[in-house]
């Protein structure tokens, strides 16, 4: 990677967590809508899958725990990534969706 690697990812990982805020809002104020929600089925997971690489990066290094334990862990959480999209996809298209699953949540 060269240096403008570091500050793209930062960055990505700053607007993805910017853009949380006015998907959860407009959720809130706006109740359930299939674009919130298939929106937030997809950035919420992928909010998730950028800090757990970040934590895997800084503790579960190679140097720590080998280079195929570092490999492991990074490809569980790349599977557990993308049966999470999965899981918010079918969720969303034959369930009553995410923004109701935290309603019902939340009022239980």
């Amino acid at each position: 990677p060269n240096q403008l690697h570091g500050s793209y990812h930062w960055d990505f990982e700053r607007l993805l967590s910017i853009s949380m805020v006015p998907l959860l809002a407009a959720s809130a104020i706006n109740g359930a809508h299939p674009i919130t929600d298939g929106l937030l089925g997809v950035v919420v997971p992928i909010h998730c899958h950028v800090g757990f690489d970040a934590m895997i990066t800084d503790y579960l290094h190679p140097a720590k725990v080998g280079v195929w334990g570092n490999k492991a862990f990074v490809w569980t959480l790349r599977g557990a990534t993308v049966l999470a999209l999965i899981g918010c996809y079918q969720f969303n298209t034959n369930d009553i969706g995410l923004t109701e699953l935290v309603k019902k949540s939340w009022e239980a």
